[in-house]
């Protein structure tokens, strides 16, 4: 039954009519003696010892014929021992043999509604009913009938018309009964709540409300309930639990406040506490204490004690306890809140299977897809963001309502699409969704910091932040516009704003992915560096970089000083063998890096020895951005090191600089125009310059394919040198660059790097000739501080007329400390 107050005892009749009712019987006995042997038999009945007056009607039964009146309380006592079944038979053994009295038709109507025999119930009931039209009791079992066998459209009216006639605490139990059953609970609850504050104090009064409190999940006011109604220890436990489960439910829904977001969730833990440790060696609160230990998972994540909600889930497991969907969910999210994208896929999937058309809800949908992805499956994330769209209209239909409304689905959905586009490498469609969202909805701050965060990964920066203080009116506190300005000011080197940003997020929710990656960043920005990379010739007849060279270079940074400097020093050693003899150059530098918003540059002394004593040289370089598009750069160097190694075998030594421009439309395309002029000290006046692109040709989820060509050339104004000297050279090398993501977790990520080219050199006096070029690299990015990688190049081209080749292999590494 769905109340207890309703149980099958409470259709019986109420004690006054039991008394009525054995007075009559008692007229019927021969002696006294015999009444008193009944009445004891009754008395007995009522107390609930219900087999001897059974044992006695049966055996009666056999050797004489019964009154209608013994018959009647032959079905209540039978009625109350919950012998529906006997009541049923010996009703049909008499029904037609006596008139039987109404408290025994109200005995076989109410054991025929208990055996679900709908119709025959109601058929009783109304012929008792045509006996006795006033009697409560009747009308009650006949509406809680109507109600049980479905006719709810049929009980409503007639429990809604006697609430109208007399309020009666009964008629606001019968009403109360049939709302529920008809699927009505806020309604029942209302009905419950009237009959409470009307006869309170009435034990089935306060039962009843109690009850409907907790069946429609109020379960904190149905535990203070409980104090009135006194329920027993089975369902004190339940509501108990239920009381904390609702504290569980509340303590994901947004708070007043962030310093209010864990105050619901703590609650929730400190009560489960007492419950577990009471419950815990109960055998009878078995299981309790186990729905308590699921339910108290949504506390634990609600609260991001996230191992602790993981650890408790494998324990249950390992028990054999079946976990319902709901806290699967969560212990799907805290698989991935821990980094552990694989566990909360299988979750999730196991939730609904793809083989299946069961529909997944919002919530659902979008941790699946974000699941996927931090799982690097990005093929089945965008099937999962493509159903997500195909199921989500823009409208919907809504029961009851001329009008439709908007899909809250539809906006999720397409933000999906967005993040889809993303992992697919697909900027352009990437930013073209967001901004188209963000401009149809311009009050909606969340899509436009979306925007600002692609243009960030497009690479501009001051667009970003443009647009972030565009909105920052919006909402100027929100998390998350402070963290995405955190970052935007990381890569403009603004960098106390960004400390300013960082300490602001970290401080109010420190438990945020987002703010923890700001963070982590900013603290990474802090630490020392260390930057390493050499190169050594395998086979090399060059004569630019002779044979079996060796190069080292290693350069180390002190962590920020007063924000904008750095420090740094380092060591260099270059070595090769001529045809005259061997190169060796070996440096030590020292200097100051400058980094602020727009504009970079480093100052440099260094001492060179490369055998005719220690010669001091300076370096000074920079660049300004103007905009995310433009950039200009170059160096001034006194002794440059980057000198021919031959050169400075015979004792030339070169002052020169630089000048570039580079533009950087996005990720897709990139420009630079250089030119460097140099002066040899035996009089060569040199100047290079070279034009460098980069065109994307294709991109996916793991792979770029660029389109790089190289135009460059020199001038020399003396040839006859002892280090190579064309005294004009140009070459064309169109290229082809692929880079395949082999693997990636989270900031680890391990690269190939495969480099095609194939052009012509033009030499002065030489005419020309092909040049061929292949490399092959992997790089490891083991996290945010270390990254290494290795690349093996061959090459071939010629020099003065005759085409030499080179087999090298390089590295380098950048560690952050």
């Amino acid at each position: 039954m769905l109340f207890c107050c309703f149980s099958r005892l409470k259709c019986r009749p109420h004690q006054r009519k039991k008394a009525v009712a054995l007075l009559l019987t008692f007229s019927t006995l021969p002696s006294l003696a015999a009444a008193q042997n009944y009445d004891a038999l009754i008395v007995a009945a009522r107390e609930g010892n219900n087999a001897p007056a059974l044992r006695f009607f049966d055996g009666e039964a056999e050797r004489r014929t019964l009154s209608a009146s013994e018959i009647a309380d032959w079905l209540q006592i039978a009625s109350w021992a919950g012998e529906d079944r006997q009541v049923v038979a010996v009703w049909q053994r008499y029904d037609r043999q006596v008139t039987l009295p109404v408290r025994g038709l109200q005995a076989v109507a109410g054991s025929l509604r208990n055996l679900h025999q709908w119709q025959p119930s109601l058929a009783v009931w109304q012929r008792a009913l045509a006996r006795e039209p006033g009697n409560d009791d009747l009308h009650s079992g006949y509406l809680m009938t109507l109600a049980d066998a479905g006719s709810s459209a049929q009980a409503l009216p007639l429990a809604q018309q006697r609430v109208a006639q007399a309020a009666t605490a009964r008629r606001w139990l019968d009403l109360s009964y049939v709302q529920f059953a008809a699927g009505h609970k806020e309604d029942a609850l209302q009905s419950a709540s009237q009959a409470e504050s009307r006869f309170a104090g009435d034990r089935q009064i306060e039962q009843n409300y109690l009850n409907a409190l907790s069946l429609n999940r109020v379960s904190g006011p149905a535990l203070l309930q409980a104090a009135h109604a006194n329920p027993d220890a089975v369902q004190l436990r339940r509501l108990q639990r239920d009381a904390a489960a609702e504290k569980v439910r509340i303590a994901f829904a947004p708070s007043r406040s962030e310093a209010e977001r864990f105050t619901v969730a703590d609650r929730a833990l400190a009560d489960y506490q007492p419950l577990l440790a009471a419950w815990q060696n109960d055998p009878a609160a078995h299981t309790d204490y186990r729905q308590a230990r699921i339910d108290r998972l949504g506390a634990l994540v609600a609260r991001s004690r996230m191992q602790e909600a993981v650890d408790e889930y494998q324990r249950l497991t390992a028990e054999g306890a079946v976990i319902p969907t709901y806290a699967r969910r969560w212990v799907a999210a805290a698989f991935l809140w821990l980094r552990q994208p694989d566990r909360a896929v299988a979750i999730y999937r196991s939730l609904s299977p793809e083989t299946t058309a069961a529909p997944l809800s919002r919530t659902e949908q979008s941790d699946l897809f974000y699941a996927l992805a931090e799982d690097e499956q990005p093929d089945a994330a965008r099937r999962q963001s493509d159903r997500f769209v195909a199921s989500s209209p823009y409208l919907l239909n809504i029961f009851g309502s001329p009008e439709r409304v908007p899909n809250d689905d539809w906006l999720d959905a397409r933000q999906l699409q967005v993040q889809s586009a993303l992992l697919h490498d697909d900027l352009p469609a990437a930013q073209q969704q967001a901004e188209h969202l963000a401009r149809t909805a311009p009050g909606n701050q969340g899509l436009q910091i979306d925007v600002a965060s692609l243009w960030l990964t497009r690479g501009w920066p001051r667009r970003a932040e443009a647009e972030l203080k565009r909105v920052e009116s919006m909402e100027p506190r929100s998390l998350g516009l402070e963290t995405q300005q955190g970052l935007t000011a990381l890569e403009l080197q603004e960098w106390r704003q960004a400390d300013l940003l960082a300490d602001d997020v970290i401080k109010r929710q420190p438990e945020s992915r987002s703010t923890q990656r700001l963070d982590r960043l900013r603290d990474v920005h802090r630490y020392a560096e260390l930057r390493v990379q050499g190169e050594h010739g395998i086979n090399s007849d060059s004569p630019v970089s002779g044979a079996n060279d060796v190069s080292l270079d290693a350069l180390l940074y002190s962590p920020p000083v007063d924000e904008n400097w750095r420090i740094f020093t380092g060591l260099s050693f270059a070595d090769s063998e001529f045809s005259e003899g061997r190169g060796i150059n070996r440096s030590v530098r020292g200097g100051v890096e400058y980094r602020t918003r727009d504009n970079w540059a480093e100052a440099e002394l260094n001492g060179q020895r490369y055998g005719s004593g220690q010669k001091i040289g300076a370096r000074l370089s920079g660049w300004h951005d103007f905009n995310d598009d433009w950039r200009i750069g170059g160096s001034a160097e006194r002794l440059m090191r980057e000198a021919p190694l031959q050169a400075l075998r015979n004792g030339i030594t070169v002052n020169g600089g630089n000048l570039w421009a580079r533009w950087r439309q996005s990720e897709r395309r990139e420009w630079q125009v250089s030119v460097a002029p140099s002066w040899f000290s035996d009089g060569n006046n040199r100047v290079e310059w070279s034009l460098d692109g980069s065109e994307r040709l294709t991109s996916g989820a793991r792979y770029t394919l660029d389109f790089t060509p190289n135009i460059s050339g020199s001038h020399n104004s003396k040839t006859d040198t002892p280090y190579y000297s064309p005294s004009r050279d140009l070459a064309v090398v169109p290229a082809l660059s692929l880079d395949h993501l082999m693997y990636r977790h989270y900031q680890t990520e391990w690269s190939q790097q495969v480099e095609l080219g194939a052009g012509a050199y033009w030499q002065q006096g030489q005419g020309s000739g092909a040049v061929t070029t292949v490399s092959y690299g992997q790089r490891v990015r083991w996290n945010d501080v270390l990254d290494t990688g290795v690349k093996l190049t061959w090459d071939k081209r010629p020099y003065d007329g005759v085409r030499e080749k080179n087999l090298s292999v390089s590295f380098d590494m950048n560690y952050r400390f």
